[in-house]
């Protein structure tokens, strides 16, 4: 087992921890689900000797160290948040003045008031790609420190149950299993020892928009 197939096994963890962006027609807010109910106990037979399990979202959502760094991609996405959401207010209250206004007003002056405000939608939306795009690198950039992490410690468990399999039961399509098979929990509680936090702000990419924030 190698850190670069710990890393491929785990691909699917940014779709499992997909992050909010701020939407320019929709704003921010998400109403969450409810909850389904709990499924009834399920009977498992023996053990398959050899036969072993882990899920990388699992120990990454139970993790000290996972849940730690789940808090701070929200803060840090707050903090996107704060900064795109008033931008995409100012642009929507500039077309509904454009749209209450263009009755009295010159075909000039609509044609350029028009065209800069498709100008600063331009460049939001280019602002808003690359705060998401700054986002997932942050995202993808702190898992694989987890995951650099939990390899030994996967190595170590995979020889102590004498495994003869290892499968990533995010990926692998496992529906259910027999936890005496699992080693998530194991896993997660040598992570937890190991390491409990990690300390890090958003990733910074090349401006793509040529400005920091376009001109009200």
């Amino acid at each position: 087992m190698t850190y670069r197939t710990l890393l491929a096994a785990g691909a699917a963890l940014g779709a499992a921890f997909a992050l909010n962006s701020v939407s320019f027609a929709q704003g921010a807010h998400t109403a969450a689900s409810s909850a389904p109910p709990a499924p009834p106990p399920i009977a498992h037979g023996p053990p398959i000797a050899g036969f072993c399990v882990f899920s990388p979202r699992e120990i990454i959502s139970v993790s000290k160290v996972g849940q730690s760094v789940q808090a701070r991609l929200k803060v840090l996405g707050q903090q996107v948040n704060a900064e795109l959401q008033p931008q995409a207010d100012a642009i929507n209250t500039e077309r509904r003045t454009l749209e209450s206004q263009a009755s009295t007003m010159d075909q000039a002056t609509l044609q350029a008031r028009q065209a800069n405000w498709q100008l600063r939608v331009t460049n939001f939306e280019k602002l808003e790609q690359q705060r998401n795009q700054e986002m997932q690198a942050t995202q993808q950039k702190q898992f694989s420190v987890i995951l650099k992490e939990l390899d030994p410690i996967l190595r170590s468990l995979y020889q102590q149950k004498a495994c003869s399999i290892l499968i990533d039961g995010d990926a692998g399509g496992v529906t259910v299993l027999n936890p005496a098979m699992d080693l998530s929990p194991a896993a997660v509680g040598q992570l937890d020892a190991k390491i409990q936090t990690l300390t890090f702000d958003r990733e910074h990419l090349e401006n793509q928009a040529g400005a920091s924030a376009p001109a009200s």
